[in-house]
């Protein structure tokens, strides 16, 4: 087995697996077996695939971090809106002048926040 095909077979088992890669090595095997590649067709086009399910793989995990944060971005969009009112430095604001305001600013909140959670569970966001 040439030392190509070595190298890539490593490189073929660690994605398999789901290990990390040395990437800076694996472009350069690339470059290699693009310049040597009236001998390495099969390598070349083995590579080329490798090269798309690491870019799969990376952009599925991309995409699960930017999912947690627009959940939890809504969550708390919300929250943010009702302490911005809330925050106001005038008299009508409601429920500022309410004996029991601040326990229902805080319900309000809570429920809110809770209510969203049970959504995103429900459908299975979270």
């Amino acid at each position: 087995m040439t030392s190509l095909k070595k190298q890539l077979t490593s490189f073929e088992e660690d994605i398999f697996a789901g290990r990390e890669i040395d990437v800076k090595e694996f472009y350069l095997l690339k470059k290699e077996l693009i310049d040597k590649r009236e001998n390495n067709k099969d390598l070349l086009e083995l590579h080329l695939l490798l090269e798309a399910m690491l870019e799969k793989q990376h952009n599925d995990l991309m995409n699960k971090r930017l999912n947690l944060l627009t959940i939890w971005s809504t969550i708390f969009l919300p929250l943010s809106f009702y302490t911005g009112i809330f925050g106001m430095n005038f008299d009508d604001v409601p429920f500022l002048t309410n004996h029991h305001g601040f326990w229902i600013f805080t319900i309000l909140t809570i429920g809110t926040a809770v209510g969203m959670w049970y959504y995103f569970k429900k459908h299975k966001w979270l």
